[in-house]
């Protein structure tokens, strides 16, 4: 499924007009902002006078000081354009980050401070500021510099080595419960009996994040929001993906491509109850990050493989315990965006055996001999392996998916009276949505092109002044202030 051409516009927009400010706001030297976080207040400055040096990722700009004294910290911003609701994301992220060096040995960087968006005097809004780690990144080792998948020509040995690492770092994570599903804000409690951990607010997963910025289809639920069971938050996540395939005008190609979504996910919404594993409905539930794979961890050096740092904790909440047990990061890239079933399979399929093997041998040594058979990250696996339910939990974790896309070919194979579901869709149900979806697309299609003329006419100026581009978006796409917070902050007034 593709995302909305409007909003990319949109967001590039917000992203030039943020990144100049960015740009700025360094010509001036911020390291003075900086100190002000310290300790003990010492100077710093920046380790390159290169702005174009400073690490770019999918959702955040960084860079780097290093202080009098030697020490380094990262600097970090949510860049605006690629991110929403940062606020609640940087302090989800920091609250996630804080337990798990607290309640776990994962080497996560140090939160040396943070900020939201009224904190920060720089008026680029919201930031954190961790312990930089020297090393090297996972994904030199693993990842094709061409593509974003493993190369090749890595040994086994080396996959293991990374593979049982992450096996340690997940295990870890199983032995803390939470009550509820949902992200956690500023606090947790802990007492007698254990650690337990105080759920806030909704899951702030990555892929309600992303419907709501690259499609602009808001499916989050309310902020005070949790989930009491796995199959009410199945059933949430389902019916996002049935808004989302309503809302987004171009979430369909043609009649015949509305026709078939429009059938899968009403299946897979019917789905639901026989994939919630028996005795784990109520939880208790386990921590998840959407966005935690071997790529966003460094190691001390190529030979010894030891991960010293595990990056990148947003996309964080307290999920079903199932949701953990389907690793979709084996390949590095997800299948949900395979549109056809090839050697990937087959290389995904020999890298789950590697992963099943470790991860039954680590469990007795992390988890201990007493730990409940059924609630077993291996005895999960298994199930979800036998009956398609990985396929299932692949879908709920990743958007922008369709019926070409593997997990949902896969399936479909495993779901045997899946044709018997189709078939009791109303027909008049299928007409009137694809009906709908022809109309959406003809409009939005001439929308876009206004849009793109727009988009060329500033972008060809001299001043590349993006502010009337984006009122004129705010009538056209009926966007809300909430999607540009960054502009309505105080510091900008």
């Amino acid at each position: 499924m593709d995302f909305d051409g409007r909003f990319a516009l949109d967001n590039n927009a917000s992203f030039l007009s943020w990144i100049r400010r960015y740009d700025d706001t360094r010509e001036q030297k911020p390291t003075e902002w900086v100190s002000e976080f310290h300790p003990g207040r010492l100077t710093c400055k920046h380790t390159t006078t290169e702005k174009l040096k400073d690490n770019l990722g999918a959702y955040n700009l960084s860079c780097k000081v290093e202080f009098e004294n030697g020490e380094k910290w990262i600097v970090r911003f949510p860049m605006v354009g690629k991110v929403l609701n940062v606020d609640e994301k940087i302090e989800t992220e920091v609250a996630t980050m804080k337990l798990i060096r607290q309640k776990t040995t994962i080497p996560v960087p140090d939160v040396k401070a943070w900020g939201l968006a009224a904190d920060n005097a720089l008026g680029i809004g919201p930031f954190i500021m961790m312990d930089f780690i020297e090393g090297i990144s996972v994904d030199r080792i693993l990842q094709n510099p061409k593509a974003r998948i493993m190369r090749q020509d890595v040994s086994e040995n080396v996959v293991e080595t990374i593979f049982r690492q992450m096996v340690d770092f997940l295990l870890q994570l199983q032995k803390l419960d939470f009550s509820c599903i949902g992200s956690l804000a500023s606090g947790f409690e802990a007492d007698s009996g254990g650690f337990s951990a105080m759920v806030y607010s909704r899951p702030l997963t990555k892929k309600s994040h992303d419907f709501l910025l690259d499609g602009g289809v808001d499916v989050f639920a309310p902020r005070n929001k949790t989930f009491a069971s796995t199959a009410e938050y199945f059933h949430h996540v389902i019916d996002g993906d049935l808004q989302h395939l309503h809302d987004q005008p171009n979430s369909v190609d043609d009649e015949h491509d509305a026709r078939e979504k429009y059938i899968y996910f009403n299946v897979i919404k019917s789905l639901v109850s026989r994939h919630v594993l028996p005795n784990q409905d109520t939880g208790p539930f386990k921590l998840i990050c959407d966005d935690l794979q071997p790529t966003n961890m460094i190691v001390n050096n190529e030979q010894d493989l030891k991960i010293i740092g595990v990056l990148d904790w947003e996309w964080s909440y307290a999920a079903p315990a199932q949701l953990v047990s389907t690793p979709w990061w084996l390949l590095i890239e997800s299948p949900n965006v395979w549109s056809y079933i090839d050697k990937r399979l087959d290389r995904f399929n020999r890298l789950l055996e590697l992963y099943s093997r470790i991860l039954a041998e680590e469990e007795p040594k992390i988890l201990g001999e007493g730990f409940d058979e059924d609630r077993k990250p291996s005895t999960m696996l298994q199930a979800c392996e036998e009956d398609g339910r990985q396929w299932f939990h692949m879908i709920l974790r990743r958007g922008f998916n369709g019926p070409a896309s593997v997990p949902f070919i896969k399936l479909r194979e495993q779901t045997k009276d899946w044709d018997e579901l189709a078939s009791a869709i109303p027909e008049e149900e299928i007409e009137a949505f694809v009906s709908k979806k022809m109309a959406d697309l003809q409009k939005y299609q001439e929308q876009l092109a206004e849009m793109e003329e727009r988009y060329k006419v500033t972008w060809n100026s001299d001043l590349q002044d993006w502010n009337p581009f984006l009122s004129d978006n705010r009538r056209l796409l009926v966007i809300d202030d909430s999607r540009r917070q960054w502009q309505s902050w105080a510091c900008f007034n």
